[in-house]
């Protein structure tokens, strides 16, 4: 059964940042990565890793990344970005 994504304002305020192609590709792996949560031997096309202060971040492409938190109804998404966006998040958290 696919995993709940609950979709944050950040998220949704770094999304309007994006092109419409790297808006599709965030789209695609937010499938992908609700479709194959907690199977593992499936993450490897998503590159999903673990940050520190609870954050987990896939790949949305090689320039884009997906930052969220597991919560326990599912999967809080935080932002979309490349990995300057990722370490500004982290230091300011």
């Amino acid at each position: 059964m696919p995993v709940e994504l609950r979709l944050s304002k950040r998220f949704l305020k770094s999304l309007q940042k994006l092109s419409d192609e790297e808006h599709a590709r965030v789209e695609d792996a937010l499938i992908r990565l609700q479709k194959i949560w907690g199977a593992p031997h499936q993450h490897t096309g998503l590159s999903i890793r673990r940050l520190h202060s609870g954050y987990f971040e896939c790949r949305a492409g090689l320039d884009l990344r997906i930052v969220y938190r597991i919560s326990l109804d599912g999967l809080e998404i935080v932002l979309a970005g490349n990995h300057d966006d990722v370490r500004r998040l982290l230091r300011n958290e």
